[in-house]
């Protein structure tokens, strides 16, 4: 049993990983901007806090997972967006890491959250924690978010950082709003399809995060440093297309022009037309192991199991 402080708990990630934790008798805190919102969707063990300061004094914190930020494709990038985008990951990870260094019994660990979009976009080839980025705003964004976190580097206190693909899951993410144009027959590529889409299964997410904690092990190999959080199998926007048209017994024979998302979405059309061929080598050097490596797999565990 561990004593965990989470933010971004009502996030797609975090609930699954909260009941992860929860079933293994952890004790868990959430930080969070919507009291009422977190009471209404996580458990009622779950103590929600609004100021870090609300977290018990007489409390041994063992581990703090870092997981808030505005979701960065559900809108246009305006300034104002921009700004949120910024203040919600880059601000709340700032005081997150100052508030650690003046406890007197800091946390084993900081697993803190990023995303592969710190890459740009890289087409075709192949990256590892070692490649370099294009700078763009998704690699600024995520190299700010980064910064902060690693500050606690060299403390008493173990940090990970993980750069996360797109999540597959049935309670949420990218695959809940494109699946029923799918459904509907109107399942479209973007552009060329051939950027790839870096991806990981939820089940295998939450296993990763719990495996970077790893107080299991011996302290030579515990994790550190940068991870990827996707599956060893990117694949491209076409090749997802299709196979998801396929789980739902439809055909993908649409294409949304590349001109058309760059009018409607503005700058944020990247997001879209871009992309990372991102390989998890660290998580796997470390002797990690996915359940759901493949896409095809995966979809067919979500869309038929739900999760």
């Amino acid at each position: 049993m561990a004593n965990y402080l989470i933010t971004g708990g009502t996030g797609l990630i975090a609930t699954a990983l909260i009941k992860r934790l929860l079933q293994a008798d952890n004790q868990v805190t959430v930080l969070t901007r919507d009291l009422k919102k977190a009471n209404a969707k996580l458990p009622a063990v779950v103590k929600n806090i609004t100021h870090l300061n609300d977290f018990p004094n007489n409390e041994v914190l063992d581990y703090v997972i870092n997981l808030a930020g505005e979701p960065i494709a559900d809108k246009r990038w305006s300034t104002e967006r921009k700004l949120k985008l910024w203040h919600s990951r880059i601000a709340l990870t700032s005081q997150l890491v100052s508030w650690i260094k003046t406890l007197n019994s800091p946390p084993k660990a900081l697993i803190s959250g990023s995303a592969v979009g710190w890459y740009g976009d890289r087409g075709a080839q192949i990256l590892t924690e070692k490649s370099a980025a294009v700078e763009e705003y998704s690699h600024t964004l995520c190299q700010a978010w980064e910064e902060e976190a690693l500050k606690l580097v060299n403390s008493d206190t173990r940090v990970c950082v993980s750069r996360t693909g797109l999540v597959l899951s049935q309670q949420g993410g990218f695959l809940a709003k494109m699946k029923l144009p799918f459904q509907l027959g109107l399942g479209a590529r973007l552009g060329d399809g051939q950027q790839y889409m870096s991806w990981i299964h939820i089940d295998d997410m939450v296993r990763a995060l719990i495996f970077l904690i790893a107080d299991n092990r011996s302290e030579q190999a515990l994790p550190n440093g940068i991870f990827n959080l996707t599956s060893p199998y990117p694949v491209t926007n076409k090749k997802f297309s299709h196979l998801l048209a396929a789980q739902l017994n439809r055909f993908c024979i649409f294409v949304m022009p590349a001109i058309f998302l760059k009018v409607i979405l503005g700058e944020m059309a990247q997001l879209l037309l871009g992309g990372q061929r991102v390989l998890p080598q660290h998580l796997t050097d470390q002797g990690f192991n996915f359940d759901y490596p493949s896409m095809d797999q995966a979809l067919k565990s979500v869309l038929s199991n739900g999760h």
